[in-house]
């Protein structure tokens, strides 16, 4: 289903700057079910450790394309892509099969073609890598597989103290445990064995000063019933856990409603403060007994490469919007960072030919998927390149008060003097709002992004040739003295302010 939008064709904030610059005076305004108010108020994800994609995997691409590796014109568009995103932190997860496992010998050189290339340029990039294990069937189902441990253990060395991968900053054993799709299969106990085991030889090798051991990594669903995956750890293996994470994949019923943002709050304050809080994994789905979920299961039986785990509202504008406002939720609940799932539809297949497409594009389209259009630049990398660029390492995050209008979400960040705004409108109805700073700030030469979908894959939205979010306008933007700055936030929009560099 195709979301209509009228009058698509904005010029947002440019008449607010305009003015602005023929020194016209902007009125204040103390209507608060109008105003947007950036506040002093910090958010506990602060400091920010960033916003990036999962990324790694293509460990089909022998089966799919019969190479060891990506081409080096598909390698060059990625990184440029990448680099561009500027994500403050990404995911990686490895497994013995894929990454150092050959013909049952421990061969680390296996990660030469791909896994390598990866840290290589985050290292480069500055990227922060949490990196970790999908995990092993425990032996008869309850005993650790410390074969396997020793392995993994081994690996990380090599990452770390022989590679020199210092972009890897957190490591987990296990992807999704409380699961019954997973190694541990919901089996907490087993979990925690595991991790006594891994942790152990961490010490012995000296890693565990060199990399934050996070934990539990479970998904979550609409309530607190895996509550106890934090708080036990907590009490039993105290700061030997330096850092929590869990997974979400909220329908939007649950993100427009309100509750989402009640939950991931709810695990945020089981974990101190003083410990970072990551969303491991965010994935935006549509109630499968809604429209667009119908939309999204016709899709998927209508593109013989889809499989059923695949988010087919990637090709579509409002998406952005969508995923921009989970993120903003997350950041306003208090988490140091999110990893969204994920960057490139030709990571991971379901276990057949079949793909799991959630992907900012898919970078096998012409070799293997019949499309080379499939290759290019999807809209919702244009509303989170600019999140992940702008909301960086080491930022302070301030929440706003909001006004009481459905789909209105905001969020602030400060480093180094400078600052960003993001704010989104996920619902259909346009809405004229007054922004305003309690802190009385100017921002100075303050680059305006505006994001307005349309229908279909269609946006207003300036970009360069690559495909790539430019701003609208360069300007000064002046708070001081309650002034305000009236915008008017378009049905499914995106802005973001900022004077970051």
């Amino acid at each position: 289903m195709k979301k209509k939008i009228n009058n698509i064709l904005i010029m947002l904030l440019l008449s607010v700057l305009v003015s602005a610059c023929e020194d016209i005076d902007v009125k204040t305004t103390t209507n608060i079910n109008n105003d947007i108010v950036i506040t002093t108020n910090q958010s506990k994800a602060s400091p920010f450790v960033g916003i990036g994609p999962q990324w790694g995997g293509y460990d089909n691409v022998q089966k799919w394309i019969g190479a060891e590796t990506l081409n080096n014109d598909d390698w060059n568009k990625l990184f440029k892509r990448v680099e561009f995103l500027r994500p403050g932190l990404i995911r990686i997860m490895a497994s013995q099969g894929w990454n150092y496992m050959v013909d049952g010998a421990y061969d680390p050189q296996k990660s030469a073609g791909i896994l390598f290339k990866i840290l290589d340029f985050c290292q480069n990039q500055k990227i922060s890598v949490m990196f970790g294990e999908w995990g092993e069937r425990a032996l008869d189902g309850q005993q650790v597989d410390t074969g396997w441990l020793d392995n993994a253990t081994d690996f990380l060395d090599y990452l770390i103290n022989t590679k020199g991968y210092t972009c890897i900053k957190y490591y987990n054993m296990c992807n999704e445990p409380a699961g019954d799709w997973s190694s541990i299969g919901g089996n907490y106990d087993l979990w925690q064995r595991t991790y006594v085991e891994i942790l152990a030889r961490l010490e012995t090798k000296g890693l565990n000063s060199k990399v934050t051991v996070i934990a539990p990594d479970v998904a979550i669903w609409n309530d607190t019933s895996l509550s106890d995956w934090i708080t036990r750890p907590i009490q039993y293996f105290g700061d030997k856990i330096g850092a929590f994470d869990i997974h979400s994949y909220p329908t939007d019923d649950q993100v427009k409603g309100g509750n989402y943002k009640k939950v991931i709050a709810a695990y945020r304050d089981l974990v101190p403060d003083n410990k970072d809080m990551i969303m491991g994994e965010l994935g935006f789905k549509y109630n499968a007994n809604s429209d667009l979920g119908k939309e999204n299961l016709e899709r998927i039986a209508n593109d013989k490469f889809a499989g059923d785990d695949s988010q087919m509202m990637v090709y579509d504008a409002f998406y952005g919007v969508d995923v921009a406002d989970a993120i903003i939720q997350n950041m306003d609940a208090g988490y140091n960072g999110v990893i969204l799932w994920n960057m490139d539809d030709a990571m991971y297949d379901d276990g057949t030919d079949k793909l799991k497409r959630w992907g900012f594009w898919n970078i096998l389209g012409e070799e293997k998927f019949e499309s080379v259009k499939d290759e290019e630049i999807r809209p919702w990398f244009y509303p989170i390149s600019l999140m992940c660029r702008y909301f960086p390492q080491g930022a302070t995050i301030f929440k706003a008060q909001l006004p009481n209008k459905k789909g209105i979400q905001a969020i602030a960040a400060m480093k180094d003097g400078k600052y960003t705004i993001a704010i989104a409108n996920s619902h259909a109805v346009s809405y004229d709002l007054n922004l305003k700073m309690d802190a009385g700030l100017t921002l100075s030469n303050a680059n305006c992004y505006s994001y307005v979908a349309g229908d279909g894959a269609e946006f207003e939205g300036k970009t360069d040739t690559d495909g790539f979010a430019v701003p609208y306008t360069k300007e000064t933007i002046d708070f001081s003295k309650g002034k305000t700055f009236p915008l008017t936030m378009k049905g499914y929009s995106f802005v973001l302010i900022t004077n970051m560099d």
